[in-house]
């Protein structure tokens, strides 16, 4: 083991130290081994490991060398002052010889030729491509656009009034301005935006100053704060550019922290993105890393897309075919990252209606008395259905995720009368511990289906979250077009409006729709839109999706997928 760290030197602790002040900001606090460095405490053993690629450019994995004490030492030999459980414990002194200088004493050359920007980029995406797959360049998002400056969100105003005192330029203050992401991974929830020279202006400055606690940041701000102040650039045509490019990048750095991204910054010209080695540095950058899985944070939404392929031509599910589905989500996701709930569309399961409910059932009678029989015949498909996994299988879902919600429709085989129920299944109490289903019908089901009315079934709080959970139609009580046509004095527009009025009051973080067919990015978007406006507190939503058209489906499922969810929302499409 000693061998393995000869050649480390004080100079590639320093640049380990220099790294991970540009990249790893919010990294998790060690429990009690700390590196102190210019009167900062850093993960030694974080540190260490960082020291070890920047000296021989390949990683080394944390379960090959130890931190605690051993980590300590390692650091008191190279100089270094170590808090290990809460003891300071200075350098040791080393011998007063003097040591011929070798090829590994001597400091890394910092770059000293001119970097085209471009070419930069280029090989930046290049890397990207290679270790993580498909990228996105110039992204637009819906939601990255500047906000309303009549109704300016609490978190910008101190940054808005100290950026129009700086030189009384106020042409940055333009309301819904789209923005762009100069590169986007979006399964992993990652925007990397590549900040040239005249991204460090006295504007800039001045708004990350004037940057709210809450908002939490993955680069440094004293490094880019300091960056500012040293190249202090200056754009002036248009006279007001600074405080437009400072406020742009603060907008993207605000909402996507708001909508569940992880957003990274990489200033030009510190690494040689051409170079050979450069991608040792690019994934502490990105930070996609399996060694921190154990300090790393459970993400919202897994969301399962199945297809007409799981189906049979009456829309009955093949229990293989999505048995198959979850396996291959389990082969990405088991021990690699963790879900609060897996979501699937309206439907993903289904079941006849018991015997004794199935001839001359009067619909508003069986509302008022037939709904708990009508679950318990659905809960025995369920059960069912975890009962046909594996038991390996299985207990890999249990570690993968709290909750898998199911939309699980019911039918009288004797007639049109169905039921559209949505189930929590709680995946480590091994049951259904929350029932509810839709309440808002479409016009051809008014006659047919068995709706829940009880609105108090649709709001529950799971892992000390607000949740409010939708049946397929039921988002379109926040329908602009649907509502607009709704007759005033109907049944339909007075309990929309109650039921928007109990959303209010609830004040729900997530939302979980359960859809049928969603083939095409227009059937939802005007209700989650109006969402975003009118339940501003919605930090995540999805909707179920079953990619499927008898005729064909109408939009490219990438759009679909964009246009039905918000925040932290993992898709798992397998076509």
């Amino acid at each position: 083991m000693k061998k393995l760290w000869d050649n480390i030197t004080p100079s590639d602790v320093k640049k380990a130290i220099e790294l991970f002040d540009r990249t790893n900001e919010n990294y998790p606090e060690p429990r009690n081994t700390f590196l102190i460095f210019n009167e900062k405490k850093y993960p030694a053993k974080h540190i260490r490991g960082l020291a070890y690629f920047v000296a021989n450019k390949k990683e080394i994995s944390k379960s090959e060398y130890s931190g605690g004490q051993e980590t300590a030492t390692f650091f008191k030999k190279l100089g270094f002052t170590v808090q290990y459980k809460k003891d300071t414990l200075k350098p040791i002194e080393k011998s007063k010889t003097t040591a011929k200088p070798t090829e590994q004493t001597e400091p890394r050359k910092t770059i000293s030729k001119k970097l085209n920007v471009v070419s930069q980029k280029n090989a930046i995406q290049r890397l990207l491509q290679k270790h993580f797959g498909h990228i996105e360049t110039e992204k637009k998002f819906d939601w990255l656009k500047t906000p309303n400056q009549e109704k300016l969100p609490k978190e910008y105003s101190q940054i808005v009034k100290a950026l129009s005192g700086y030189r009384n330029q106020n042409g940055f203050q333009k309301s819904n301005y789209q923005l762009l992401c100069d590169i986007v991974l979006e399964d992993h929830k990652l925007i990397i935006e590549y900040d040239e020279n005249q991204h460090f202006s006295k504007a800039r400055e001045i708004t990350l100053l004037n940057y709210p606690s809450t908002i939490k940041l993955n680069f440094s701000k004293e490094t880019w704060i300091n960056a500012c102040k040293k190249i202090n650039a200056k754009d002036n045509s248009p006279i007001d550019r600074d405080e437009k490019r400072a406020f742009y990048d603060t907008v993207r750095d605000i909402e996507a922290n708001k909508h569940g991204y992880k957003l990274i910054r990489i200033k030009h010209g510190d690494i040689d993105w051409e170079a050979d080695g450069a991608e040792i540095y690019l994934k502490q950058f990105v930070s996609i890393e399996d060694e921190q899985n154990e300090n790393s944070t459970k993400h919202k939404i897994a969301r399962l897309v199945v297809t007409g392929k799981q189906y049979d031509k009456y829309g009955n599910p093949n229990f293989s075919k999505l048995k198959k589905m979850i396996e291959k989500f389990l082969a990405t996701e088991y021990q690699k990252r963790t879900y609060e709930f897996i979501l699937t569309p309206g439907g993903f399961l289904t079941f006849d209606f018991p015997e004794s409910l199935q001839y001359e059932l009067d619909i508003a009678k069986a509302e008022k008395q037939s709904v708990a029989l009508l679950e318990k015949e659905a809960n025995s498909i369920i059960v069912s259905f975890f009962e046909s996994l594996n038991p390996a299988t299985f207990n890999k879902l249990k570690e993968t995720a709290d909750y898998f919600t199911i939309g699980i429709d019911g039918f009288n085989p004797t007639n049109n009368q169905s039921i559209e129920l949505v189930a929590i299944y709680d995946l480590n109490k091994e049951k259904v511990i929350s029932w509810t289903g839709k309440f808002y019908p479409t016009e051809g089901q008014k006659r047919d289906l068995i709706k829940i009315n009880d609105l108090d079934t649709h709001f529950v709080e799971l892992n000390n979250q607000r949740v409010l959970m939708l049946g397929c139609h039921d988002l379109n009580v926040f329908s602009p077009r649907g509502q607009a046509t709704a007759n005033p004095d109907g049944w339909k527009k007075q309990l929309a409006d109650r039921f928007k009025t109990q959303c209010k009051k609830f004040k729900p973080e997530i939302i979980l729709q359960h859809p049928h067919t969603t083939d095409t990015p227009n059937i939802w978007n005007l209700a989650w839109r109006t969402v975003d406006k009118e339940l501003p507190y919605v930090k995540h939503f999805a909707s179920g999706i079953k990619y499927f058209n008898r005729n064909g489906v109408r939009g490219d499922i990438d759009k679909v997928l964009e246009k039905t969810k918000k925040g932290d929302v993992t898709d798992f499409y397998y076509d």
